[in-house]
């Protein structure tokens, strides 16, 4: 498992009343299931992990860990760094204190208040707290003992904590039990100018609609964003793989100007026979078929060169100057090749799970949605579960570049029994490879009796 992935969580006194080790024993694996009775926390942890660990200064984290009923919550990564948040007075002048640790050693510490600036430690028993009223700056100096803590000569303050965070922390997405999929790296679907207007100035609407329109809008970012990621892989994979005309027509003719001297044999410079190049021929012809179905690569067809190979008088001169194409071709194909195998992967996995509908790609129109008559589907057409899976689906995908965790909220809301049965095997087949780690909250039999050995149960330890 990767560094920067999650091995435990630890929580006290939650709603002041449960103590949780997560997992009680041993580590996260690649894919948890917390598992227990409603009310005792499931979906608190998780998304008190995901605030902990999400290192953006504008997207409410610190806030929403402030307002929470805990005592304190610590999350170990695989690297020694652990992150833990604690409070500090917690009827009178509420303190929230967060560290960052490598093993016991803290990095950096940031004792929160909401709407206060920083606290800076300035000599062995006193600290300076800065804080904005009314727009007069207003300096106060208190007792570390009456702060609640000692930092001693920790680096101190918000900034210096979020940018120790993010050196630590995995991509963080949190996929909730109203089907929101939150990120520091996903727009917030209401930043969409249609919402706003609508929200703003249009007619007023219900507000099952406004959510439901707002599925749609993050469901279409989620298939643009997946387009465009796979389209800079694809990119990449072109240049790494591209060939450069003057070496290959230099080795050209290197190979014509010494083919005199082996007429007549079926053995060639580079020491491949003919039936090694047909061989090849053949490969390149149904690869770079299976790539342009995708737009990775256009369709060669090799069956004149395969004849070209069969004409026993001019046979060694055609393998020579086919040498150098077949190398190029590979090195081409062989570049795309891993982006070949996860847009195959994604498509075959996705369109097993749909009925009566597939989605498909091409590189210069990215996904598109079809029903079993071939027409076109927009998100909206879709179902809830539909665009739940997608929108997930997605994002999982293009997880790949860094170390990423996934936070999914009863995922069976809104999935069929089958899909509720694959869901976990599914996403680990997306990922597989990839330093991306899943944990789930649920309540479906379907689910856990399918993968007992990743359950873990909440059980109160105070």
């Amino acid at each position: 498992m990767s560094a920067h992935l999650i091995s435990n969580v630890h929580i006290k006194g939650l709603f002041g009343l449960y103590t949780y080790s997560v997992p009680q024993e041993g580590k996260l694996t690649n894919a948890a299931i917390l598992y227990g009775d409603n009310g005792v926390g499931k979906s608190t942890v998780l998304r008190l992990a995901f605030h902990l660990l999400s290192a953006a200064h504008n997207r409410g984290h610190r806030s929403a860990l402030y307002q929470a009923d805990f005592e304190k919550i610590e999350v170990s990564l695989a690297s020694g760094i652990r992150l833990t948040a604690e409070v500090f007075q917690p009827k009178a002048n509420k303190l929230l204190s967060l560290t960052v640790l490598s093993e016991d050693k803290p990095l950096a510490v940031w004792d929160y208040r909401p709407n206060q600036g920083r606290a800076v430690y300035y000599d062995d028993d006193t600290i300076v707290i800065e804080e904005d009223r009314g727009g007069r700056r207003i300096i106060r100096k208190v007792k570390k003992s009456s702060h609640g803590r000692n930092a001693g000569d920790v680096p101190h303050g918000e900034q210096v904590y979020l940018s120790v965070l993010k050196q630590h922390v995995p991509a963080l997405f949190i996929l909730n039990a109203d089907r929101r999929l939150d990120s520091d790296s996903v727009s917030d679907p209401s930043d969409e100018v249609e919402l706003r207007r609508t929200m703003q100035y249009g007619e007023p609407k219900r507000i099952n609609e406004l959510v439901a329109r707002s599925r749609e809008i993050a469901l279409s970012q989620a298939l643009s964003a997946a387009a465009r990621w796979i389209s800079r892989k694809a990119v990449l994979g072109t240049n790494q793989g591209s060939t450069n005309v003057h070496s290959v027509y230099g080795d050209v003719l290197r190979r014509i100007v010494s083919s005199n001297s082996r007429q007549g044999t079926t053995e060639f410079a580079s020491g491949m026979d003919l039936q090694e190049l047909l061989n090849k021929l053949v490969t390149i012809d149904s690869k770079s078929a299976e790539h342009a179905r995708y737009e990775l690569a256009t369709h060669l067809p090799t069956s004149d060169f395969r004849n070209a190979l069969g004409d026993g008088s001019k046979s060694a001169l055609a393998a020579e100057l086919l040498q150098p194409y077949i190398q190029s071709v590979e090195s081409r194909l062989e570049a795309v090749e891993p982006t070949y195998q996860l847009i195959d992967r994604f498509v075959t996995i996705v369109n097993g799970l749909l009925s009566d509908k597939t989605i498909t790609f091409k590189l210069s129109q990215g996904f598109s949605i079809q029903n079993r008559l071939g027409v076109p589907l927009s998100p909206a057409q879709l179902s809830s579960g539909e665009q739940q899976l997608l929108l997930l689906f997605c994002y999982v995908l293009t997880a790949r570049d860094v170390p990423t965790v996934f936070m999914i909220d009863e995922p069976e809301i809104s999935l069929n029994i089958k899909w509720q049965r694959q869901l976990v095997q599914s996403l680990l087949d997306i990922t597989d490879g990839a330093n991306i780690q899943f944990i789930l909250a649920s309540h479906s039999m379907e689910l856990l009796a399918q993968h007992r050995n990743r359950v873990i149960k909440l059980e109160n330890q105070s």
